[in-house]
């Protein structure tokens, strides 16, 4: 899937979380629910697989021999 597919995907996500907790809670609380639960679970995720993506170019490039 293309990145623009998973970005999709997350904010329809993000909206339906935040409109099944906003008929019976303060719609600011709930916000700071979905925030407070992306920063636990979600970007975790992300950074590690960023991270994963830049050592492994990383490694490439030090395994290359210099020209």
């Amino acid at each position: 899937m293309s990145k623009k597919k998973y970005i999709g995907y997350s904010l329809i996500f993000c909206v339906v979380i935040f409109l099944s907790g906003s008929i019976f809670n303060n719609p600011i609380w709930q916000l700071m629910r979905v925030i407070m639960w992306l920063t636990q679970y979600i970007l975790p995720w992300i950074f590690l697989y960023y991270f994963i993506q830049f050592y492994q170019q990383y490694a490439a490039k030090q395994e290359k021999p210099p020209e």
